[in-house]
């Protein structure tokens, strides 16, 4: 207040707006560390980390409407004009349904949808490498070169990267098809239903999975469904 002396500015207005000020402050804190002391309106809304984790009933009409929204999505996956108005209708729903709702994370597809525009986008640079490398291989190498590829990479990358090849015949086509499809188990970012299930299964594995044992458990169904489709 020293310092406005001779400034022109009223003090009484400044003592004023530092009061609010400091009032701000005040609140904020104390609706992060003690909400309960404030007065019922101007708490902020409770948010039960244990949400997510509930075991409640979900109502049948919840279900149903989710299955509707899936049954839209797919079948105007190729026609955005449709396709983007649906995900928005369906966020809406789940905001006005929140209590019968988990929480949605929409960083997951995010991720994945980005990671699939770069793959579009740039993946077609990369066949200055790719073409001489697969062009070397025959069916089984290639196809067990996939297999292991498919368990550090998302699937789409390695069959996306096979199409940037020139004559390649539908026999090698096969094989790597087959191999990323085959090796979609051995890791959770082999496939994207892979996330989905962990999510579902963590619950039980004290919240967390061991990639080492996802590896040991898929081994031998891999092995076996790779030699079914090598033979078969």
């Amino acid at each position: 207040m020293a310092d406005l002396k001779g400034k022109e500015i009223d003090p009484a207005q400044v003592r004023r707006a530092f009061e609010e000020r400091n009032r701000e402050i005040q609140l904020r804190r104390m609706r992060r560390s003690l909400p309960g002391l404030l007065p019922r309106e101007e708490r902020p809304p409770f948010i039960d980390p244990d949400w997510d984790r509930r075991d409640d009933p979900v109502p049948a009409w919840v279900t149903l409407v989710h299955i509707a929204f899936m049954g839209w999505t797919i079948i105007n996956a190729h026609y955005p004009a449709f396709f983007i108005p649906g995900i928005l209708f369906f966020l809406g729903f789940a905001q006005v349904s929140a209590p019968y709702q988990n929480r949605i994370d929409l960083k997951p597809p995010l991720l994945v949808g980005f990671f699939l525009g770069g793959l579009v986008i740039h993946g077609g640079l990369q066949g200055w490498w790719i073409e001489p490398v697969l062009s070397n291989l025959s069916k089984i190498p290639l196809m067990l070169g996939a297999t292991v590829l498919t368990a550090f990479n998302d699937n789409a990358a390695i069959t996306f990267l096979s199409t940037l090849v020139p004559d390649f015949s539908d026999g090698m086509k096969y094989s790597v098809v087959a191999g990323a499809v085959v090796g979609g188990g051995l890791t959770v970012i082999a496939n994207a239903p892979n996330p989905a299930g962990l999510s579902i299964l963590k619950s039980h594995f004290d919240e967390e999975v061991s990639p080492g044992g996802i590896l040991l458990a898929a081994a031998l169904p891999t092995i076996i469904m790779w030699l079914i489709f090598l033979f078969l």
